[in-house]
Parts: C-alpha cells; sequence; structure tokens
C-alpha cells in the first residue's frame, strides 16, 4: 500500500473512531461525567462529532480532489485542535480528573496531526497551533460538577 492510500485511510479511520469516543462519552457515569465543556456556549462533545464528521468529509473523492485547499483547511484544523487540546489537557490536570474518553480523543487529533505533519504548511500549522490556544484560552469554559453518591 502506498504512503498516499495509508495516509487517506488513517484520515478516514481516527475521526470515526472520534465520533465513536465523543457519543460513548455521553452516556458516560464515571467520574469523568462531573467534567462540563463549552467553546462559545457549544457543548465539546458536539463541537467534537462535528470536527471529526467535516475531516472525515475531506478524505471523500468529491471533496479529496482540491487538494491543497483541502490540505490548508485540515492543517488549520488539526494544528487548531491541537492547540485547544492542550488547554484542555491542562484543564483535566489542574482539577485532577482525568477523562479517558476526553484523552483518547486527544491521541486521535495527535495522531492525525502527525500523519498529516509532512504535507502540512509548517507557518500556518504555527499560526492555527497559536490560534487555537488562544480561541481556547478566551472561549473555553470548563467545570467539574461534584458527584453526589
Amino acid at each position: 500500500m502506498t504512503r498516499d492510500k495509508v495516509l487517506k485511510t488513517v484520515n478516514m479511520i481516527f475521526p470515526v473512531i472520534g465520533v465513536g469516543l465523543m457519543v460513548a462519552y455521553g452516556v458516560c457515569d464515571t467520574s469523568c461525567s462531573s467534567l462540563r465543556g463549552t467553546f462559545l456556549s457549544v457543548d465539546l462533545k458536539m463541537i467534537g462529532i462535528l470536527y471529526m464528521a467535516v475531516l472525515f468529509v475531506l478524505t471523500l473523492p468529491p471533496v479529496s480532489r482540491y487538494d491543497t485547499s483541502v490540505n490548508y483547511l485540515r492543517t488549520m484544523m488539526l494544528s487548531g485542535a491541537l492547540g485547544g487540546e492542550v488547554l484542555l489537557v491542562q484543564f483535566q490536570i489542574v482539577y485532577d480528573i482525568y477523562c479517558p474518553f476526553c484523552l483518547a480523543f486527544g491521541l486521535c487529533v495527535v495522531a492525525l496531526f502527525a500523519a498529516n505533519f509532512t504535507k502540512m504548511n509548517k507557518y500556518l500549522a504555527i499560526g492555527a497551533f497559536v490560534a487555537g490556544i488562544a480561541a481556547f484560552a478566551l472561549f473555553f469554559k470548563g467545570s467539574v460538577l461534584p458527584l453526589y453518591n
């Protein structure tokens, strides 16, 4: 299998896994169910599902034929999300509550970023990474709700 076919497969499989993780997180009843987060008042689970759905659509033939534009969009999405994930992991560390679904979703973002890195415009990637950190610093609202048994 060629490198491009492997990359296309990775770009199709990890978004599906990411959507599955966010759906599973929605029915989570363990300690991580106390974590809540929004970005611009939209639940992070919904943003995660939409984000991964868009990444998946970018691999489909009608869209993927616009190679340069798709690569730039994928670079911005993955780099921005990686910047956001830095703050989301920091939030879990600060509150000492770790969500396996959220961390696995973050690993999907890292894996997608790593797989696509060689095709990325590095300046665009750095800018989007910084923008992702800034956006989450400004617009992320997180809370830890106490669980009573």
